[in-house]
């Protein structure tokens, strides 16, 4: 569909007079209402359309905020890894269920805790996605990658909690009879992990201008490596047991750092369609001079003019100025008023003191400057 220019405009008027009108609706209701006790209204004017939150008063605008959500991923992924190293032997010994607790299991409380984390991220990327496809200097269109990004975070968000990349790679292994790596890691590497890294590759180029989400990512990319390379058994050679709890570990610590970076980056493109951030602009290459300012007028010539001593700076002086007064005169030539322009001149001023073409002559003035400069360079 064709975008005409204000169509956005009106919708908003139309929107901001459907929310008027309802407002103007519910209050005449409530007058009229008041007379009778069984159609009196049952909410107050606050729970009005015109007061309804919006989806962008959900960002934090603080630092603090976006700290304290480190803070508290930090703290939730000590709390899973305290109760699997605690609650686990006691459940085990009493012949419990241990599922709840177990990290390596996928219906324990850190994958849905994985789970909404990631589920909650990818609603800030849509939300990022309506906000960056406005900016009109993205020529490129890189703003789609945010809805890339979050497809991916609701397919992590299910991973989580159903392990599908074991079942992907327990397929591959079965139809191609290879398998490589801890339970045919390879496959689930190559076949989704490229694309994941190309999205978050790419999802990083685009908040470079936000510091903060850029160290965030780094450190996020930084545990999600550690975490595959435990896995597959690369890296220094650690307990059995531990091993699977580093993994995890590891993996809700990069999901918690990742769903920060995401929200301070929400909050950086929320402030900056509002006009309140100050981006640095790159340095613009210099630009040649234009050729209008490298000819000066004949007054400026003049006034540049150092020492007349010489006969060379006299004759340089009176060519600048007899060339710039043969130009003829252009109507589109802006004119800043200090001389006089005519179309038409009158005999008088027909003289041989001063060049003349056209419709252009010098004035008095500067052919009385001329007559000096000839004198100082007979002097000369």
């Amino acid at each position: 569909m064709v975008n005409f220019p204000g169509r956005h405009d009106r919708r908003r008027r139309v929107l901001k007079e459907e929310v008027l009108s309802a407002s103007g609706a519910r209050t005449a209701h409530r007058i009229a209402a008041t007379s009778d006790a069984e159609d009196a209204p049952r909410y107050s004017d606050a729970a009005g359309v015109e007061n309804h939150p919006q989806v962008t008063d959900f960002v934090p605008r603080r630092y603090s905020t976006i700290a304290m959500l480190v803070f508290f991923g930090g703290a939730v992924t000590a709390a899973s890894v305290a109760a699997h190293y605690f609650m686990l032997p006691i459940l085990a010994s009493q012949g419990m269920d241990t599922a709840a607790f177990d990290l390596g299991a996928h219906g324990s409380l850190a994958s849905w805790t994985a789970a909404v984390v990631l589920f909650v991220a990818s609603g800030f990327c849509v939300m990022t996605y309506s906000l960056r496809r406005h900016r009109i200097d993205d020529f490129r269109g890189r703003y789609r990658i945010w809805m890339a990004a979050a497809v991916v975070c609701l397919l992590a968000s299910a991973n989580s909690v159903a392990g599908l990349h074991q079942i992907l790679a327990d397929v591959m292994v079965r139809a191609t009879g290879y398998s490589a790596l801890r339970n045919g890691a390879a496959w689930w590497l190559v076949l989704a992990g490229l694309p994941i890294a190309w999205v978050f590759l790419r999802s990083l180029l685009d908040v470079r201008e936000c510091r903060i989400a850029v160290g965030l990512l780094f450190a996020a990319a930084i545990s999600f490596a550690a975490s595959a390379a435990t896995y597959c058994g690369f890296g220094p050679v650690v307990d059995p047991r531990i091993q699977p709890v580093l993994t995890v570990t590891l993996l809700l610590a990069g999901y918690w750092l990742m769903f920060a970076a995401i929200v301070a980056n929400a909050r950086f493109v929320v402030l900056d369609a509002q006009g309140l951030v100050t981006v640095r602009k790159r340095a613009s290459a210099k630009r040649s001079r234009p050729a209008a300012a490298q000819n000066s007028s004949p007054k400026l010539a003049v006034q540049t003019t150092g020492s007349t001593s010489s006969s060379n700076s006299a004759g340089s002086t009176f060519a600048a100025i007899s060339q710039a007064a043969k130009r003829p005169a252009d109507a589109k030539q802006w004119v800043d008023g200090t001389r006089p322009e005519r179309k038409q001149y009158d005999d008088d001023d027909n003289e041989d003191d001063g060049p003349s073409d056209g419709d252009r002559k010098l004035s008095k003035a500067d052919r009385k400057r001329l007559r000096k400069l000839k004198t100082e360079g007979r002097a000369a």
